[in-house]
């Protein structure tokens, strides 16, 4: 066991951040073979020099020497953490463009020693913990957040104790796994805020977005951190949204964008442009408003309204489901590359009772919009709704309807209840949204003036809020990312660490 308790500060970095982040921005990737793999990283590395260390200034260089790691198909050893069920995936970038949108991992002098690097990504149950990248067969480079060193191959081998514990289930294996976890439960979330302010004069409403993170360990809650925007965490590390609005020539419109934060601030993302085929013909404002954000999706009501050229009024709505990787593109996902057939016809058949409503109303457009629908929330929970636009009186309106399917897991990673819905409701009457952890510990009632942290025994509320939380003007939750266990304080530090390097 004695090459299990390896690493005890290496721990302290792989879990203070997110692990190692990437971003798929870099152009020319190639997906390589799985069976290339085993190759690539099997076998015990020891850390022979560092590259790079900004996340951990105030430990000595040399105690990050001689630690080591060990990677196989069935588990891999980092720091004193085991990961039973590590999945590895490989892609091939361009070596420089990898540096350019990592460089604050790296020394400015280095480079790879080929035009193009295999970067290997290693992940436990959908989290990613680090990249490594190929220089030598026996030389790896590691990288954990900002943090990057030289591994050395020690051995093809790894130590085979380990795969016979984990075949018999020995409880050493648990105790590797997280002793610390077992003397606390901690528990976070990033919870996502859109408020809305009511408009004055000839003032056009902006939406404006922030991020709130609450811990709570042993149910004791840490101190609140916010930042602007929508803060968010994907398998390729931290992100950040924000909409942008650009005006050319009458036009305005606006654009979700997404970003790596580690990705360089003059990132191309931000060069917006207005699309001249859609604007042909006409002049006015399109508004996109976010309603939820998730690991790889955004979920956003498009509201477009000017006039055409003849000077006949122009107005539309559309929800969209956009895929955060094509962002700023606009182009919404397709009900059927989501859902299947199903989809289809869940949406088929909620248009149909639409339509039995709404008898004389004609909808515009020939064919049905099927990348027109989105996400709301309602009675603590994620539902799918769809949206047509029709006319009435030689008017334009837009109205809702239901799409009856459950949102899969790609699209909603956690959406359960620990606390029912009726009792939360029954004990604040106000509640308008609810959100409980993973952990069971901890529940996030919304109403509309205010968010209130419960702690949770047995199933029920506490009988007094934890904290209070007061929300802006027409503000509400669209996006709860939770965390537990040792990522609390891995995104504890990188959101603190962003937000002290933005002031």
């Amino acid at each position: 066991m004695n090459r299990i308790k390896i690493g005890f500060l290496l721990i302290f970095i792989i879990f203070f951040s997110i692990g190692c982040v990437s971003t798929d921005n870099y152009s020319n990737q190639q997906i390589i073979p799985p069976n290339n793999l085993t190759i690539s990283v099997q076998g015990t590395w020891e850390i022979t020099n560092i590259l790079n260390q900004q996340s951990t200034e105030e430990k000595s260089p040399q105690q990050w020497i001689g630690r080591t790691l060990q990677f196989s198909s069935e588990f891999a050893v980092m720091g004193e953490e085991l990961l039973t069920n590590p999945r590895y995936q490989i892609k091939r970038v361009d070596a420089e463009e990898y540096l350019f949108y990592h460089l604050k991992a790296f020394p400015e002098t280095f480079r790879f020693s080929d035009k193009e690097v295999d970067v290997i990504t290693i992940t436990d149950q959908d989290r990613f913990y680090c990249e490594v990248l190929k220089q030598k067969d026996d030389e790896l480079v590691l990288k954990i957040y900002n943090d990057s060193f030289i591994i050395k191959k020690i051995s093809t081998e790894v130590d085979s104790n380990i795969v016979n514990m984990l075949n018999e289930g020995s409880s050493v294996i648990d105790n590797v796994k997280g002793s610390q976890e077992d003397e606390l439960l901690l528990t976070g979330v990033l919870v996502g805020l859109r408020s809305t302010p009511q408009k004055t004069g000839t003032a056009e409403h902006v939406n404006n977005y922030r991020t709130l993170w609450i811990s709570a360990k042993n149910k004791q809650l840490q101190p609140l951190a916010e930042t602007e925007d929508l803060f968010f965490p994907r398998r390729s590390g931290f992100w950040k949204l924000e909409v942008k609005s650009i005006t050319d020539n009458g036009r305005t419109e606006e654009f979700p964008i997404a970003y790596n934060i580690l990705a360089r601030e003059d990132n191309p993302i931000h060069d917006l442009i207005i699309d001249p085929e859609l604007w042909e013909g006409r002049e006015g404002r399109i508004y996109r408003e976010v309603n939820y954000v998730g690991n790889d999706y955004v979920s956003i009501e498009e509201t477009a309204k000017g006039i055409y050229q003849g000077g006949e009024e122009w107005k539309e709505k559309h929800l969209k489901i956009l895929a955060i990787d094509s962002l700023p593109n606009i182009k919404g996902v397709d009900i059927f590359d989501l859902l299947g057939a199903a989809g289809i016809e869940a949406m088929d058949a909620g248009i149909q009772r639409l339509l039995e409503e709404r008898v004389g109303d004609k909808i515009i457009g020939s064919e049905v919009e099927r990348d027109n629908f989105g996400l709301e929330r309602r009675l603590g929970h994620w539902f799918f709704k769809g949206k047509v636009n029709y006319m009435k009186n030689q008017e334009s309106f837009s109205a809702d309807y239901n799409i009856n399917l459950i949102p899969p897991s790609k699209l909603i990673f956690y959406d359960e209840l620990s606390v029912p819905w009726t009792n939360a409701k029954d004990k604040i009457p106000s509640t308008v949204d609810l959100y409980t952890s993973p952990n069971k510990d901890i529940a996030i009632v919304v109403t509309k003036k205010e968010l209130m942290v419960y702690g949770i025994d047995g199933g029920k509320l506490q009988q007094e809020p934890l904290q209070r939380i007061t929300l802006r003007e027409n503000e509400t939750v669209i996006m709860a990312e939770w965390a537990i266990g040792h990522y609390v304080e891995n995104w504890n530090k990188t959101l603190n660490n962003y937000i002290n390097k933005s002031r």
